[in-house]
């Protein structure tokens, strides 16, 4: 990819960070009272179907990568994994669809838990 390639996905994923954080406040106000972190489903939600949307409407390439990866990994990392998710279960591929799902789901609770206890151990208030 060339210079203007990595810019435009730097300036498309700034622009999802942003979008992800005004919708999920907005959402979050909105809804605060009923469930707790409703505009970070709300993201991921909107973000899974916006992924599902473009990714197979647009050819491989750089303007691929600044969409998906660029404006919609900035708006939700999720979206990507539900997309990867998606294809190994659409290719049969159940052994890396297993694998996949437990590295993502088990292994993130368990990195958060142990940088928890990092932070708990090390960092004093």
């Amino acid at each position: 990819m060339s210079a203007w390639h990595w810019a435009g996905l730097f300036a498309a994923g700034g622009c999802g960070v942003c979008l992800r954080f005004a919708l999920a406040l907005r959402v979050d106000r909105w809804a605060e009272a009923t469930l707790p972190h409703v505009g970070t489903l709300a993201v991921n939600l909107l973000g899974c179907l916006a992924i599902g949307v473009l990714a197979p409407l647009l050819s491989q390439g750089p303007g691929r990568a600044i969409v998906v990866a660029g404006l919609l990994g900035g708006f939700t990392t999720y979206s990507t994994f539900a997309l990867v998710t998606v294809e190994l279960a659409g290719a049969a591929r159940w052994t890396p669809l297993a694998v996949q799902l437990a590295l993502h789901v088990g292994g993130g609770a368990l990195m958060v838990a142990l940088g928890s206890w990092l932070a708990g151990r090390f960092v004093t208030p």
